[in-house]
Formats: structure tokens, sequence, C-alpha cells
């Protein structure tokens, strides 16, 4: 079985085959799962990374927290993988502290329209 990434871990995973708009390859993706939900299952929710040149309330550029990695978060393109079934690498992790102010961002997506 196969070590499940972690809240706050940045993971490099092939997504091949995608259609449409989805983004395409070996890609960079930050694990935003609270870890029941990889000890029961062989899933995980994610955010993927891109060297987009937009902006967006929902990009976060990683330039803002202590990282190598380079580019934004799209934390309004979150999807869940069967981490098992593909091949990933981690990149690193990202501070707790950080992981917080990005889980609250990211449940903005998911909060009521007023």
């Amino acid at each position: 079985m196969v070590k499940a990434p972690e809240q706050g871990d940045i993971i490099k995973i092939n997504l091949d085959p995608k259609l449409g708009h989805e983004q395409k390859g070996y890609r960079p993706y930050l694990c935003l799962s609270h870890r029941l939900i990889s000890q029961n299952s062989n899933v995980a929710v994610f955010a993927p990374i891109s060297n987009t040149k937009r902006y967006y309330p929902f990009y976060l550029p990683l330039k803002d927290l202590d990282v190598k990695s380079t580019g934004k978060i799209l934390l309004d393109q979150l999807v869940t993988i069967d981490y098992n079934a593909r091949k990933f690498s981690k990149v690193e992790t990202i501070e707790k502290s950080e992981i917080k102010k990005i889980l609250a961002l990211v449940k903005l997506v998911f909060d009521e329209n007023r």
C-alpha cells in the first residue's frame, strides 16, 4: 500500500488521461484532505498548482508561502484523486499555520451565496 499524502504536502502526480480544459501530465498538487479521508479510503482532495499569469481571488501565489515550489494554488479547481492508482512523489510540505489560512479560503468556495 502506498503511503498517503498528508494535508499540506505538495506532490507531483500524473493524472493523464484528462479531457477538455483539465490540466494534463505530471503536475504539482497540494493535498487539502483531513487525514480521516485517506485513512478510510484511497483518495484525497487536492488543489492543482499552476504557473498561470492570471489573477483571481482563489489563486494563491506560492511565493507568499515559505516553500521552494513556484506557481499558484488554484483553490477553486479542487480534485479528488485515487493516489494508490497513480504514481506520485512528495515535493515538500507547507507549514501548518499556512495550511490553516489556505483551508479558510477554500471554505469560501462552498459558502452560501448571500
